[in-house]
């Protein structure tokens, strides 16, 4: 195949008279044995676009399947319900997805939202090709692709609701089709890179910051994002074999920066690995977990009156979704109240010094301690973190919902969550 199409070979694509698109018989003949799906000669008409430009105008304002309160966004409502999707359908795609959900789904949202300007785009054989190699650096197959397409048929059937139909379906299916055709030389022609379960972290720097307690900076050679509040999934290697953890980031992120941070308290045998873990040990990572996070480079999506409260360790998310809320202190208009619970209080988490950020501790969790951090209680986000029983306390005393970082057990009551720390996982 090292003789397909390439980057400049916009030949790959027919142009009728009405602007309809095609690919050309000459690279039909060569590449129809290798398309799988359906659309074995599409051709993306005028009418597909428009059908495609208005569902996914539809999707984008939130259908009747879209519920503000459980989704958040309607971007966010299709690429969760797209990743739910795909891990499920191919469970051995998930390494290829180390980053943040959120920031990959953007990107995937961008890319759908092309479709429909597919016909006007002059550059489209090569955009594609470039992305089916970028693709290959991740290990992407042919068969991802056909996953992939079947799945997102899916996904927008389930996300549309009742503006999905038999043509709006074919629309999409033509353009992705056609899509994939132009990257298939690409695909074929390039050797993907083996998918790897995990990838080494070293730690490169430890700081003692309480009792039995360790803020750990991990450097992997891998382009890591993350928002405020995420969390990542380590492979332990204890004697007995490697065990999985989710640690909160503490850190937050910075594209000039490797290295990440997690904060530890020694409480299990999986924790206390890690406190007694020498700088220059191994760690496997895999990739962040999904859930509630403050996505800075959305300043709006944040709420403007916070408060956090914390048991213990719990604290280390919230310190990093604090800092995040100060790189934007320009943009976000909002304030921050923190209530730390701990007979030991961990100066580490209390280092930013904000005159929009009232932060205090208490040995114990009371309504007395909340009004003093807040006194406008009710009308505050409340994001807790701690013990399941330590998340029930404050509960009646909001009539807002509770949130807390991602990768929190929670339980679901009418109009509240209640969660369990990550970083106290045995």
């Amino acid at each position: 195949m090292g003789g397909g199409a390439s980057h400049e070979e916009a030949s790959m694509v027919n142009v009728d008279e009405d602007g309809n698109l095609s690919i050309k018989e000459s690279f039909l003949s060569f590449l129809m044995d290798a398309m799988d799906l359906d659309v074995k000669r599409p051709v993306v008409t005028k009418e597909h676009e428009a059908l495609i430009k208005a569902n996914w105008a539809a999707v984008n304002k939130g259908t009747v399947a879209y519920d503000a309160a459980k989704h958040l966004s309607p971007t966010k409502f299709f690429y969760t319900t797209f990743y739910s999707l795909m891990f499920k359908e191919a469970p051995s795609i998930r390494p290829m997805f180390r980053s943040s959900m959120t920031v990959q789904g953007k990107v995937l949202a961008g890319i759908i939202g092309t479709m429909s300007t597919v016909i006007k785009s002059k550059n489209v054989v090569q955009v594609c090709q470039d992305l089916a190699a970028r693709h290959t650096t991740f290990g992407a197959t042919k068969e991802h692709y056909n996953v992939m397409g079947l799945v997102l048929m899916k996904t927008l059937a389930i996300i549309s609701g009742p503006e999905w139909n038999d043509a709006v379906h074919e629309a999409y299916l033509t353009a992705y089709c056609f899509l994939y055709y132009l990257m298939l030389p690409v695909i074929m022609d390039k050797q993907p890179k083996p998918i790897k379960p995990s990838l080494p972290g070293k730690i490169t720097a430890k700081e003692t910051i309480g009792d039995n307690t360790v803020r750990l900076s991990i450097t992997m050679d891998f382009p890591l994002r993350y928002h405020a509040g995420d969390s990542i999934l380590l492979g332990l290697p204890l004697h007995t074999g490697e065990v999985r953890r989710s640690y909160a980031i503490s850190s937050v992120y910075d594209a000039e920066v490797k290295p990440f941070d997690i904060c530890v308290e020694a409480v299990s045998e999986s924790s206390k690995w890690l406190v007694e873990a020498n700088v220059d040990s191994v760690v496997n990572v895999y990739w962040i977990n999904g859930g509630v996070h403050f996505e800075t480079d959305t300043p709006d999506s944040i709420p403007k009156k916070l408060l956090f409260v914390s048991q213990g360790i719990g604290a280390a998310p919230f310190h990093a979704m604090t800092k995040g809320c100060h790189s934007i202190k320009d943009k976000w208009d909002g304030d921050i109240a923190a209530l730390h619970v701990t007979s030991n209080p961990i100066s580490a988490f209390q280092t930013i010094h904000w005159d929009r950020c009232t932060m205090a501790t208490a040995n114990e969790l009371s309504t007395e301690a909340l009004l003093g951090v807040a006194p406008d209680l009710a009308h505050r986000r409340l994001y807790i973190a701690g013990s399941t029983a330590f998340a029930e306390e404050p509960k009646n005393s909001f009539s807002r919902p509770v949130v807390a970082p991602p990768r929190l057990k929670s339980t679901r009551s009418r109009t509240h969550r209640s969660f369990k720390s990550p970083s106290t996982a045995p």
